[in-house]
């Protein structure tokens, strides 16, 4: 026999093991129990909006490293040099909430609306600063309180 030979019959034997490894592995997962994650705001949509609030936003960028999708998180600096999120982009979004599992502030969350659809795609890029002001706005109309921001500053 010939060198070559032998390189055939071992690339021939490391083959057929990697496939048997490989159906082990599907074999074993097929075992296992499944884990489906339980979507406790709204049960019946799987894809809802991430808001972020921008008060508890420490700017850690720990969403932005679990996310799989690249660019759906954005972290700048504000006026005020401090780091936050700024940006969520859902039209990059695959809705997984690593985002939300991650976060140690608890700064994320998913709100109840889940209706996605849109005629222009800058529509699915939220600003969180002013949807964080909006809401505050909207707390204070509600409760007859002063706003804990001042209207001059927005």
């Amino acid at each position: 026999m010939k060198n070559n030979d032998f390189k055939l019959i071992s690339d021939f034997i490391k083959g057929a093991i990697s496939i048997l490894k490989a159906l082990f592995t599907v074999f074993c997962s097929g075992l296992k129990t499944a884990y489906t994650a339980q979507n406790s705001e709204n049960s019946d949509a799987s894809e809802n909006f991430l808001e972020c609030n921008y008060e508890k936003c420490t700017g850690c960028e720990i969403c932005t490293g679990v996310c799989p999708s690249n660019g759906a998180l954005i972290v700048k600096s504000d006026e005020q040099g401090l780091k936050k999120l700024t940006v969520i982009d859902i039209s990059k979004c695959i809705f997984c909430k690593n985002c939300i599992y991650n976060c140690p502030y608890g700064a994320l969350n998913v709100t109840k609306q889940y209706k996605l659809a849109t005629n222009d795609k800058k529509d699915l890029k939220l600003d969180c600063k002013k949807i964080y002001e909006a809401k505050l706005k909207e707390l204070a109309k509600t409760a007859d309180i002063p706003a804990f921001v001042n209207e001059e500053e927005i």
